[in-house]
Order: C-alpha cells, then structure tokens, then sequence
C-alpha cells in the first residue's frame, strides 16, 4: 500500500531549493575572486623580484668590466629594469665603491616598492630589492 500525503503538511526540502545556487552566487564574489587577485597581485609580486634581481646581475657585470659606477652601468640596470616591464625611474640604484682596482668588491643594490591590493583585503606597500656582488676586472 502507498503511503499518501496529508493535505496540511509541507515538505521541508521544497523550502530549500536553489540554496545551494545562492549560496554559491554569495561566495564566488566575496571569497574567490579576492583570493584568485590575491595570486595575481604576489605573482606579480615574484615577477618584480626576478626583474630586479636580473638587473643587479647586469649592473654588477658591467660594473666589474668598467671598474665601478658609471652611466654605461646605469644605463644598463636601466635597460633590464625597462625590458622586464619596469619604469627605471621609479628604482634606486646603489653602487659601492665608485671606482674599484682589479679584485677589489663591487656590490650593485637595486630597489623599488610596489604596491599590493587585494579587494576586501587591503593596499600594502611591499618593499623589493636585490643586491649582487662581483669583483672588478679593471687594472689600474
């Protein structure tokens, strides 16, 4: 025999359908999307480490060719800041010594701050900077 459903009483699961689906609509927007920009914003991130990094190696190669600081130096840094996607006029650059001797240390720093904003997380100022050491090749 079936069972037959009284007149007055109401099934509970017809009350729930399409929860899922708004609940779904709620969450892709508010936690998903920050959290797939917040993996583009630290890519970028890692992006901008490599590009400075690359530029303290040219710079510090070049530096040991010359013997110390120099426009060709800068200009150098500057072309691998630019060809990586970044304005060499917003990165400082330090070369110590100015002038060095055969074998003597030469240290290029290059650093820039970016900006990180993550929606519904916040806007921080990330300082990046890379240094590379190398001995100069210049007799003198």
């Amino acid at each position: 025999m079936t069972e037959r459903r009284r007149p007055g009483r109401t099934d509970r699961r017809r009350g729930e359908r399409g929860v899922a689906t708004v609940e779904a609509v709620l969450v892709v927007p508010l936690v998903l999307v920050p959290v797939l920009l917040g993996v583009v914003v630290f890519g970028r991130l890692a992006h901008t480490q490599l590009v400075l990094d690359a530029a303290a190696a040219a710079g510090a190669r070049q530096a040991a060719v010359v013997g110390g600081d120099g426009s060709v130096v800068r200009t150098r840094i500057a072309t691998e800041l630019s060809d990586g996607g970044l304005d060499p006029g917003r990165a400082r650059v330090a070369i110590e010594p100015a002038s060095a001797a055969w074998g003597e240390p030469i240290r290029v720093e290059v650093s820039i701050s970016e900006q990180a904003a993550i929606p519904f997380a916040g806007t921080w100022s990330v300082p990046l900077d890379a240094a590379f050491v190398t001995r100069s090749e210049v007799t003198r």
